[in-house]
C-alpha cells in the first residue's frame, strides 16, 4: 500500500472525550528515540534542537543534495548561540526550527509547538498572482483601502518581503510558501517582522502603501478584544463550496456535467489498515476494538466523522455508485475537486482511477526509501521485504527502490486485498477534469500527478501542495523536552513522468484574485465552464 500523510489524529483514533480516546491519544502514538542523546549540560530548547537536527540526518533522504553538511553545521551553531539565552519563550524556539527545517522546503517534514503570540498588526492579505491585496483591516481605517493592492511595507517591496518570510515555511514550491505566509499569518505577526528585518522592536507601527500611492500606519494590538476588523462577509460558490462529507458527488444531466467533491483519503478500511503502522504495536487490538464501535454508531465521533463518511463508509463502494450515475445520465464531464484534500492513502486514490479507466499502461511513481532506523521503526513490514530484496545489505548512504510490483493496479485487483475490486466495475468513459491547488497536498497531490502524467484528466489550478518529485511519508514524532511535533519525511519518489518538471505546473494556471473572493465567483469552476461548454 502506498502510504502517505496521514492525518495522525485519524490513525491515533483519539477522537472523542472518552477515557479510550483520551489514553490513545496520550499513549498510542510511536514515537521514535534517538540513540545518540544530545548532551545535559544544555537548556530544554538547545537540547531539542540539536535532538531535531539528528532526526533529520539520520531519517531525510540524500539531505546533502538538499542542504549541504558544511551549511547545515553552521548554522546549526548559529541557532545553538542564540537558544542558549535564558529569556527566550516557545515562540523563539519556533522561528528558529523553522528557519532551519524551512532549508529542505518540505512538506512532510515539518515542526509545529504551540506558542503564545501576544501581538499583530490588524490587517489581513490575500496573495494571488504573486501580488498582496488587502482584504480587511482595523475598523479605524479607512475601509475603502480593501481590495487595493499592496506595494510596500515600511518601504520595504512586498516581494522582497515574501521572500524573507519564506525562510520560515515548509512549503515545496513558491505559490504553496506563499500561502503558508497567508496561512499562518505570518505578515502581520512582529515577531516574524523583526526576524526579517522589517522592524526593530515589536512594539513599532508599520506603514502599509498601495499602488495608488495611498497608506496606512497600524500599531500592533494585543488580543482578540482589540483585534476588531470589517465585517466582510465573502460569499462561497453554492455548488464547489467545502461539504462536510469526506466525499460526495452531484449529477447535473442538463448542463451535462458531474461533480465529486473529494476532501479527504481515508475510509474505514484504510482507518483500520493505518492502525499498524502509527499505533504501539501492543496498542493495537485496542485502537481496532475503539474504531471498529464507533463505525456501528450511526453518527461516530464528529472529529472522526470528517476523515470518515457514515453514508458511504467504504470509498470504492461510493465510488461505483458514482460511475454508475455517471454513465446511466451519459455525464460526458466529470470534474473532481481536489483542492480541500490535504491527503491520506494514496491507494483510495488508485481504486478511484480504477474506475476511470481500463486501461493497462499506466504508469506509476517509482519509490524509494532511506532505509533508516526511523523507517523501520515505523514500517516495519516493508523493512523486512527491503531486506529481503536486499540479502547482502544495503547500500551504503543510498536510495534503496522499494518498488516491487510493476502492475499499476496489482493493489486492487488481487482477491485476498482488502482494496479488491472485481473487474466487471463501471468504467467511466467521459473527459475528466481536475481541480487541484496548494491546498492538494500528499496523496491528493500523489493522486493529480498520476492523473496528469497518465493523460487521464485536464488538471486546473496551480502547484499542488507538495512536488511530484522528492521527499515524502509522514512519520510523526515529539522532541522530549518541549513536547514539540515533528515529522522528518523518509521516502523519496518520482514521478511517471520523468521528462516533467520536479514541480507539479496544471495544464490550466488558476487563482483566486481579490475580486473573485469579495464577489463569490470561482475561478476554476469558470474554467471548467469555459473548456466544457457547460453551465451557458
Amino acid at each position: 500500500m502506498k502510504k502517505n500523510l496521514r492525518f495522525l489524529t485519524v490513525i491515533l483514533l483519539a477522537l472523542s472525550l472518552n477515557s479510550c480516546g483520551l489514553f490513545l491519544q496520550n499513549t498510542g502514538v510511536k514515537n521514535y528515540s534517538i540513540k545518540d542523546q544530545p548532551g545535559k549540560a544544555l537548556n530544554d530548547y538547545q537540547y531539542d534542537f540539536i535532538y531535531l537536527t539528528k532526526l533529520l540526518k539520520e531519517g531525510f533522504p540524500e539531505l546533502e543534495s538538499i542542504f549541504p553538511e558544511q551549511e547545515r553545521i553552521k548554522l546549526e551553531k548559529e541557532i545553538i548561540v542564540l537558544l542558549a539565552n535564558k529569556e527566550l519563550q516557545d515562540i523563539d524556539f519556533v522561528l528558529q526550527a523553522r528557519r532551519y527545517l524551512s532549508n529542505v522546503h518540505n512538506q512532510h517534514t515539518n515542526f509545529y509547538l504551540k506558542s503564545d503570540i501576544e501581538t499583530v498588526y490588524p490587517f489581513i492579505v490575500h496573495t494571488s498572482y504573486n501580488r498582496w491585496h488587502l482584504l480587511n483591516l482595523h475598523k479605524e481605517q479607512d475601509s475603502s483601502h480593501i481590495g487595493k493592492e499592496i506595494i510596500t511595507i515600511n518601504g520595504l517591496e512586498v516581494e522582497e518581503l515574501e521572500k524573507r518570510l519564506m525562510n520560515y515555511t515548509f512549503g515545496e514550491n513558491k505559490i504553496n510558501r506563499q500561502h503558508e505566509i497567508n496561512r499562518t499569518q505570518m505578515y502581520n505577526k512582529p515577531v516574524f517582522l523583526q526576524e526579517t528585518g522589517l522592524i526593530t522592536k515589536l512594539t513599532e507601527t508599520i506603514q502599509i502603501t498601495f499602488s495608488d500611492s495611498s497608506s496606512v500606519v497600524l500599531a500592533p494590538l494585543k488580543g482578540d478584544e482589540e483585534f476588531k476588523l470589517y465585517e466582510i462577509h465573502l460569499p462561497r460558490n453554492e455548488l464547489t463550496q467545502k461539504q462536510k462529507a469526506t466525499y460526495a458527488y452531484q449529477v447535473f444531466p442538463d448542463q451535462n456535467l458531474g461533480y465529486l467533491q473529494f476532501n479527504n483519503c481515508h475510509d474505514k478500511i484504510d482507518i483500520i489498515d493505518g492502525i499498524k503502522s502509527y499505533v504501539k504495536p501492543w496498542l493495537q487490538p485496542l485502537a481496532q476494538a475503539y474504531v471498529k464501535k464507533q463505525f456501528k454508531k450511526d453518527e461516530p465521533n464528529k472529529r472522526l466523522a470528517s476523515f470518515y463518511n457514515p453514508k458511504y463508509p467504504v470509498f470504492k463502494d461510493f465510488v461505483w455508485e458514482l460511475v454508475d450515475s455517471l454513465n446511466q445520465n451519459n455525464i460526458p464531464d466529470l470534474v473532481i475537486d481536489l483542492r480541500n484534500n490535504p491527503g491520506g492513502n494514496l491507494t483510495l486514490g488508485i481504486q478511484m482511477i480504477y474506475f476511470l479507466t481500463d486501461r493497462t499502461d499506466l504508469r506509476d511513481f517509482t519509490e524509494y526509501t532511506w532505509p533508516s532506523d526511523i523507517y523501520k521503526s515505523y514500517f516495519p513490514e516493508e523493512y523486512k521485504n527491503l531486506q529481503k530484496a536486499y540479502p547482502e545489505g544495503f547500500p551504503e548512504n543510498q536510495l534503496v527502490n522499494k518498488q516491487v510490483e510493476n502492475d499499476f493496479f496489482h493493489e486492487i485487483t488481487a482477491p485476498q486485498s482488502d482494496y479488491y475490486i472485481p473487474a466487471n466495475r463501471p468504467v467511466y468513459k467521459g473527459k475528466i477534469h481536475v481541480l487541484a491547488n496548494y491546498g492538494t497536498g500528499s496523496a491528493a497531490a500523489m493522486l493529480t500527478t498520476l492523473l496528469q502524467d497518465n493523460n487521464i484528466a485536464t488538471v486546473i489550478g496551480t502547484s499542488v501542495g507538495n512536488n511530484p518529485t522528492g521527499a515524502t511519508t509522514y512519520t510523526p514524532m515529539k522532541l522530549p523536552k518541549t513536547k514539540a511535533h515533528v515529522s522528518i519525511a523518509t521516502t523519496f519518489k518520482v514521478r511517471p513522468d520523468k521528462t516533467a518538471s520536479k514541480i507539479q505546473l496544471p495544464h490550466h494556471w488558476v487563482e483566486y484574485t481579490i475580486k473573485d473572493l469579495l464577489t463569490g465567483n470561482d475561478p476554476y469552476w469558470e474554467k471548467v465552464k469555459e473548456l466544457t461548454g457547460s453551465g451557458k
